[in-house]
């Protein structure tokens, strides 16, 4: 790349492709489980109350005194997907508009890599260090050793960390089952048959989005009835193929669920095959580019769940910049799976993604998308996690 601020070390599409299960992987706390129900928080060696009673981030809390951080914000990249880069844009739009030094390396998936570059991070001198689960054996020493230099340590679902992005997957796809079921009962007679292309392969997490989509899905009665549930990778190729065989099979199938890549490829297959017709319900979750741009168009591809990732970047920036400078800040950045159902939604998706200083300004919009929850500041900086946050 040819900003100076990143260093990125070489992988295949197919790696982009196995470790940005989307939204997914990224999203999936790795080692999510929904039985876990609340997380906890250490404070020196006294447990707190269970996560679930965090309230709503004050914003008004009294500036403490300087930490004597350095005002450098660094960003542990794991891969150079579509959705981590929208957030590195944010955290770097931040960064400038706060005047902090931002500074951010791609592993390529390599764990090795990343930890060297973690490392790196450290010696330089940082006061905010954002990171993504890879190898957690290796990376949580580091992490450990952040947080005791008074480094607020950003994490996606994962421990020790100051402030921790969460995520339901059990949300996440029971907003996907639903919605197709609603529009099952409003277009389609409340009866329909539904293929789900699952990733349960790619990490347990997934495996609750799963049953959050089949609890989703029965909420349209019995005439909504899944007949093919196929495992996949995150490929477009691979749903072409799914959806080429699995149409054969059973040629009324009417509702199409999964990841975008996979859903975008059953789109191409009926379409190639003459199948695809506008009363049918393709949804997809990620809010891939093309995705958008199908539910745009209008047609059989209805919706696609997104997670709002240059923003959530931005956010990342301010609170990293507000850290440093004494503020208190969330404890909790929860990513809420945004339904994208028709043009205009997407358009206003695209819109405040777009500007995510403006969306920011109103605390209300911005947490239409990112509901921001707790309060640490580097005067407490001995709170933080100890255990995966799951939103209820």
């Amino acid at each position: 790349m040819s900003d100076p601020t990143i260093w990125e070390s070489g992988h295949t599409r197919k790696e982009t492709l196995r470790y940005g299960a989307a939204g997914l992987v990224g999203l999936s706390a790795l080692d999510l489980f929904a039985a876990s129900g609340a997380a906890a928080a250490t404070h020196g060696s006294e447990a707190l109350a269970a996560a679930r009673r965090l309230a709503p981030w004050d914003s008004t809390r009294p500036k403490g005194p300087a930490t004597g951080l350095p005002r450098r914000i660094a960003w542990a990249n794991t891969a150079a997907a579509e959705f981590f880069l929208a957030l590195t844009a944010g955290m770097k739009d931040a960064s400038k508009r706060r005047k902090m030094d931002f500074v951010t390396a791609i592993s390529g998936n390599d764990p090795a890599k990343n930890i060297e570059q973690m490392e790196s991070f450290l010696a330089r001198g940082v006061g905010t260090l954002m990171m993504q689960p890879l190898d957690l054996a290796t990376q949580r020493p580091v992490m450990i050793r952040a947080l005791k230099a008074g480094i607020c340590v950003e994490g996606l679902i994962t421990f020790p960390t100051t402030l921790q992005i969460a995520a339901s997957q059990y949300t996440v796809g029971y907003t996907q089952g639903k919605a197709a079921a609603d529009y099952a009962k409003k277009r389609l007679g409340g009866k329909a048959e539904v293929l789900y292309m699952n990733l349960d392969s790619l990490a347990p997490a997934l495996v609750v989005r799963h049953k959050g989509v089949l609890a989703g899905l029965k909420t349209g009665g019995s005439g909504v009835k899944v007949v093919s549930d196929q495992g996949v990778d995150v490929s477009v190729e691979t749903g072409f193929k799914v959806m080429s065989t699995v149409i054969q099979a059973k040629p009324n199938i009417k509702i199409v669920l999964g990841g975008d890549s996979a859903v975008i490829g059953a789109y191409q297959a009926l379409d190639q095959a003459g199948k695809l017709s506008n009363d049918m319900y393709l949804s997809g979750v990620d809010g891939d580019s093309q995705a958008l741009a199908l539910v745009k168009k209008g047609g059989a591809y209805k919706a696609s769940i997104a997670f709002a990732w240059k923003l959530m970047g931005y956010g990342l920036g301010q609170f990293g910049a507000d850290w440093i400078e004494g503020k208190s800040i969330p404890r909790v950045m929860v990513a809420a799976p945004i339904l994208l159902d028709s043009p205009a939604k997407v358009r206003k998706y695209e819109s405040d993604s777009a500007n995510p200083a403006a969306t920011f300004a109103s605390r209300a919009r911005y947490e239409k998308y990112l509901p921001l929850l707790g309060n640490v500041s580097y005067a407490t900086r001995k709170l933080y996690w100890k255990k995966e946050y799951v939103p209820a």
